[in-house]
């Protein structure tokens, strides 16, 4: 749990949003190379990295989970020091307003995306509940000469939310989709003996999936992995909400029943967590888990795939929240799945 507290910090803490995963490269291998044979990356932005079992031959196990998290991104630099924006990405455009943001010009800039005073908002604008992201700029305090020395049309802007440990074990941060599964693949990994796996482990850490889900595919077809787990948030469960969509904070990481994931595969790691009595939970999605594993299933000739989630509430915001409990939950999971021959899955 130390690993994944202090990870998780660190990661949250890096800015690499969709199409920008390089910038956190360094902190990144610095803080597992000691867990790997191999570490390599891309020209997409995806890092690969390998630990190699006793067994010659072995099959090969892919684990993604994708670094890149949602933002914005400068649209034109305006009189009073304001930016117009555009989403990179997923936002829930209802929260930020007001919301702090470092925008990645020549220098950082520390800016608020404005908001209209209630005393100020007019009965039309009263009935609206999520605004468009045209209507929101980002107040810097510079003048447009001086902001146009330093910012330029397309520099990202990220939305700052520190890490933060609640009670209970939960957790918040801007970014924990998906870096909550990156650090479960570490922790698993790291925690892996060589005597024991059954599988080369390849762990993709990917680009681009908050706009597009590119990332992940290349990186299958190039390793061409005998099965596949991809790693993700899912929705955490609060009040109000059905049942059936979300999965519990708190109970374990949760399983996904998809069209485009492995049946036989599914239910393999399904009795396999069954028979060591490892706790998880179920989510059906039919179709469209909106992860990686839609492209991954289908690269090359297909590849047999799981999805595996941890539950995250207020997702797609700078206050993104889970129980850390869970990452473990997830990790143990990992970890059983590399220990286990694929004929017995």
């Amino acid at each position: 749990m130390d690993f994944i507290r202090k990870a998780l910090k660190e990661l949250c803490s890096l800015m690499t949003l969709s199409g920008y995963e390089k910038r956190g490269k360094k902190r990144l291998f610095d803080l597992v190379s000691p867990y790997f044979d191999e570490m390599t990356e891309d020209s997409f932005g995806n890092f690969v990295f390998i630990k190699r079992c006793l067994k010659k031959n072995a099959p090969k196990l892919m684990m993604d989970a994708h670094f890149d998290t949602v933002g914005m991104m400068v649209t034109d630099i305006l009189e009073g020091g304001f930016l117009s924006v555009v989403n990179i990405g997923g936002l829930d455009t209802r929260i930020l307003p007001s919301s702090e943001v470092t925008v990645y010009g020549k220098e950082e800039i520390y800016g608020l995306i404005s908001s209209i005073p209630p005393h100020l908002t007019r009965k039309s604008r009263e009935k609206r509940s999520n605004p468009k992201i045209e209507e929101l700029y980002v107040d810097t305090g510079y003048s447009k000469e001086e902001l146009e020395k330093i910012v330029s049309v397309g520099d990202p802007i990220f939305i700052k939310g520190e890490y933060t440990e609640l009670l209970n074990g939960y957790a918040s941060a801007s970014g924990l989709d998906d870096k909550a599964c990156v650090c479960a693949v570490f922790d698993a990994v790291r925690q892996m003996e060589k005597s024991k796996m059954e599988y080369d482990v390849y762990v993709t850490v990917s680009a681009q999936e908050e706009t597009g889900k590119c990332g992940a595919a290349m990186c299958a077809y190039a390793i061409k992995p005998d099965i596949a787990i991809i790693t993700d948030v899912n929705f955490g469960s609060s009040e109000g909400d059905n049942e059936f969509e979300t999965v519990k904070c708190g109970k374990g990481a949760a399983i996904d029943v998809s069209s485009l994931s492995d049946r036989r595969l599914t239910r393999g790691i399904m009795k396999l967590l069954d028979r060591e009595n490892i706790p998880y939970q179920v989510i059906c999605e039919p179709t469209n888990t909106g992860t990686n594993n839609e492209l991954v299933s289908v690269t090359g000739l297909g590849i047999p795939t799981v999805v595996m989630s941890v539950p995250l509430r207020s997702m797609h915001t700078p206050v993104e929240t889970l129980n850390i409990n869970d990452i473990s939950s997830l990790s143990n999971v990992l970890k059983t799945v590399a220990y286990t021959e694929m004929e017995a899955l």
